[in-house]
């Protein structure tokens, strides 16, 4: 299993640089056909590799395609700062669209994330409207919450602390504010 594994990765970082290279990437649609007669374990890697992908190029519509096909991957704070940082209209993005994943994410890693989220919100004025939505999905998080809590003297906590559903946190499960 090792060695077919192995296998699969090299040949993934092979038809991904591919697609890439001549644009296929940008319709999951070619990518699927052209991987059609490949065989079904390497497919099923590649494509939980290329949702996750999609999702952190802030992709929806390939994302949805890929959902539909019955595909899932583990979102992780890496992979929501990546999508948030890849809003760039008003338009639904991937944060949204898969809010509950969001809210309910279990992570270990926000430092990082959450910074690079919180310098993205404010490198342009023109486009924090377009961030609010997605702010407010984060916010719902308690291992966010709880985690802003625990470093208000980060710049970045603030905007990520939200008041709510830390009274909530105090009251139900204060374990996490420790």
């Amino acid at each position: 299993m090792s060695d077919r594994l192995h296998e699969i990765i090299g040949q993934i970082g092979i038809f991904h640089n591919e697609f890439i290279k001549n644009d296929k990437i940008k319709d999951v649609d070619i990518v699927l056909d052209e991987l059609a007669n490949e065989e079904e374990d390497l497919l099923n890697h590649y494509c939980k590799l290329l949702l996750q992908y999609y999702f952190q190029e802030n992709d929806i519509e390939n994302v949805k395609k890929l959902l539909l096909a019955g595909y899932k991957f583990d979102v992780m704070m890496d992979d929501v700062k990546a999508a948030f940082c890849n809003i760039k209209s008003g338009k639904e993005n991937v944060i949204e669209f898969l809010d509950e994943s969001i809210v309910f994410l279990k992570d270990t890693n926000f430092e990082k994330p959450l910074e690079q989220m919180y310098k993205y919100y404010n490198s342009n004025e023109e486009n924090k409207v377009n961030l609010e939505h997605a702010i407010s999905i984060i916010q719902k998080n308690r291992y966010v919450c709880a985690y802003a809590y625990k470093n208000q003297n980060k710049k970045y906590a603030k905007l990520f602390l939200n008041e709510g559903l830390l009274d909530s946190l105090k009251r139900d499960l204060p374990y996490l504010l420790k």
